[in-house]
């Protein structure tokens, strides 16, 4: 028995409640779609963090991408189409896609990461573009479905 569960255990304030268990990273894949399934773990297994707003961002613009969706030219087309579907403006949705890549890149698998995007990567940034990132990622899932 974990101390948590012995802490509420002699506690009579908590008897009712159900054992308070550590989060697991891959709840957040419970009762998603395939697509969904996979683009959630591609990315998870990439470093980004899923409570950042652009990780969610990301999911959904990459899993429009997938179900046929017109994404390019990302600026008039995906992040409007998001804009719209999250209420917010369409820069926000350009920033905190930039967000979630950079704190993916700063505390992701530095060699998955490279592994993944090496090729695509701004020279005077280290890391890729939103454009790149996105476009890269797709032709990955693309070829884990095939």
């Amino acid at each position: 028995m974990k101390f948590y569960d012995i802490k509420r255990q002699n506690n009579p304030k908590y008897q009712h409640c159900s054992p308070v268990r550590p989060r697991n990273p891959y709840d957040i894949l419970i009762g998603v779609k395939d697509n969904q399934l996979k683009i959630k773990k591609y990315l998870l297994q990439l470093g980004f963090q899923p409570n950042l707003k652009g990780y969610s961002l990301l999911c959904r613009l990459i899993d429009y991408a997938l179900d046929g969706g017109e994404i390019l030219p990302l600026k008039y087309s995906g992040y409007r189409m998001l804009a719209s579907e999250f209420g917010v403006d369409a820069a926000s949705v350009e920033k905190d896609i930039q967000n979630a890549i950079s704190s993916a890149w700063l505390r992701g698998n530095v060699d998955t990461l490279y592994r993944e995007f090496g090729e695509t990567l701004d020279e005077n940034k280290g890391k890729p573009t939103n454009k790149q990132f996105v476009l890269t990622a797709l032709e990955r899932l693309y070829q884990i479905a095939l």
